[in-house]
């Protein structure tokens, strides 16, 4: 049995089982694995892929059986759980896929606003992404996207907080982290936004209009 990624394989034994015996191997390690099992006495071999998007809170099993006819069998098994927080999702080009955390209302008239994470791919080619946000070192937020070129990711942060905001591209393994503060949720438009690029490279940088706030009219106003 071998499980590998296109890069390396992560797991290899050989081993002889009895009637009703198994061999596991946990996988926790975000990637694309395929999994191999080859019988020679039965001169039979089975493969199958684990993808990205089957990461996620539900127990997902890949299992791979004898038969009693003497073949190899391959199914995937899943609770079918509701997760919260976890999100796995295909950006088709040119679309968009939206999510947002927190709950708390924002009037106009509190001087507070959101803060927005944008991942853009526009790029010639269609890439895995992992969005992971996070505070005081706890999991918000946790969503796999495959986004396809011109598509884009958007994640509104309604809670004025610290967060931490880890954006990465599967295939490249190329990671940034960008901080949140308080101070982004006041009344000026503030994001953090990130590109990907041809080569699966990734740059974040924060982007604010700079507004002047003006609570006691309930009004705002470019400053120059």
């Amino acid at each position: 049995m071998t499980v590998s990624t296109a890069d390396e394989t992560v797991f290899e034994e050989s081993v002889e089982l009895e009637a009703n015996a198994s061999i596991v191997a946990s996988i926790t390690d975000l990637d694309t694995y395929t999994a191999r099992v080859t019988v020679p006495e039965l001169d039979a071999t089975e493969e199958i892929t684990v993808e990205p998007g089957q990461f996620t809170c539900n127990v997902t099993k890949t299992r791979i059986s004898v038969q009693d006819d003497e073949t190899l069998d391959s199914m995937g098994i899943s609770t079918q759980m509701a997760c919260q927080g976890v999100v796995s999702e295909h950006v088709a080009a040119r679309e968009s896929a939206s999510e947002t955390l927190g709950d708390d209302p924002i009037p106009a008239d509190t001087g507070k606003g959101s803060h927005t994470l944008m991942l853009r791919n526009p790029s010639e080619e269609t890439w895995t992404t992992r969005v992971l946000v996070e505070k005081d070192s706890t999991a918000q937020f946790d969503g796999v996207y495959t986004v396809e070129p011109e598509g884009t990711v958007l994640i509104t942060l309604s809670e004025r907080d610290t967060y931490s905001l880890s954006m990465g591209v599967l295939e490249t393994e190329t990671t940034v982290t960008e901080q949140v503060t308080p101070d982004n949720f006041d009344c000026n438009r503030s994001s953090t936004r990130a590109e990907i690029d041809d080569a699966g490279e990734l740059t974040a940088s924060a982007v604010s209009t700079l507004m002047a706030c003006d609570i006691e009219t309930n009004s705002t106003s470019e400053s120059p």
